[in-house]
């Protein structure tokens, strides 16, 4: 085994030693994260391929795809064809760019996301986005239902101005699929997130998306706003997350700076 994997392989036994009822695809996702995060493993490493990861530990090759996607959407890792497995750079911010997780409040440990987007084009400026933005009349929308560790659902929508970011709207969905999307955004069009405001209230959930979540009608809920601006306060993106009641504990996350 190279130096990558045996790091692995020893994390993945504290780990299970520490938490031995931990599912599978968690160990492994969480030891990769404590690698990243005590510098073990830097930005530009290359991990071992899934087959090898497979061969060498006790793990099918599910588990190991579904803990490289949980490690893809929290910007841990970079996973593009004939490139491999990369640790993503600026590894320091991945909680920076993913604005919101949700916790074991039993352990503290963050649970694995997915997401899928269920529509993308653009829309109209009746809605709380255009009176951030203003910017109409026609802004892009990227709607992405986010499965938290298999445990509850949540929809998220993040808007951009139509005007100067419309071209996202003629990507393919699957590109925007285990991505930050304000990272998308500085890596196409060269403009960064400087900081983040977040509103939240509880209010019922609108009955479209409760269908969407296969929730009740009427079922309450948390509505997050999170809003980013660029240099000079420029508002740049409006986020919208519904959470059900009944989630675990949601954590926000502020935003440092881009160097």
């Amino acid at each position: 085994m190279n130096a990558a994997l045996n790091s692995i392989a020893r994390q993945l036994e504290k780990k299970h030693s520490a938490n031995p009822a931990l599912a599978k695809h968690r160990l492994l996702t969480e030891a990769i994260l404590d690698l990243t995060e005590g510098g073990i493993l830097a930005p530009g490493d290359r991990l071992p391929t899934e087959t090898d990861l497979a061969g060498a530990l006790p793990f099918s090759l599910g588990t190991i795809q579904k803990a490289l996607r949980a490690l893809s959407e929290l910007g841990v890792i970079d996973r593009r064809a004939g490139r491999g497995t990369l640790i993503a750079e600026r590894t320091t911010e991945i909680f920076d760019l993913w604005q919101f997780r949700f916790v074991d409040p039993e352990n503290n440990t963050v649970f694995p996301a997915f997401s899928r987007v269920t529509d993308l084009g653009l829309v109209g400026p009746d809605g709380p986005w255009n009176r951030f933005l203003n910017d109409g009349p026609r802004f892009v929308r990227i709607e992405r239902e986010i499965d938290v560790s298999g445990r509850f659902r949540v929809l998220s929508r993040f808007y951009l101005s139509g005007g100067r970011y419309g071209a996202l709207a003629d990507q393919d969905p699957e590109a925007l699929e285990g991505v930050h999307l304000h990272a998308v955004v500085r890596r196409d069009f060269g403009v960064s997130t400087k900081h983040i405001t977040n509103r939240v209230v509880c209010s019922a959930i609108p009955d479209p998306l409760c269908l969407r979540l296969e929730l009740p009608s009427g079922t309450r809920g948390l509505c997050c706003q999170i809003r980013g601006f660029s240099a000079g306060d420029k508002p740049l993106w409006f986020h919208e997350i519904y959470v059900p009641a009944d989630a675990d504990p949601l954590e926000l996350r502020d935003m440092r700076p881009f160097r």
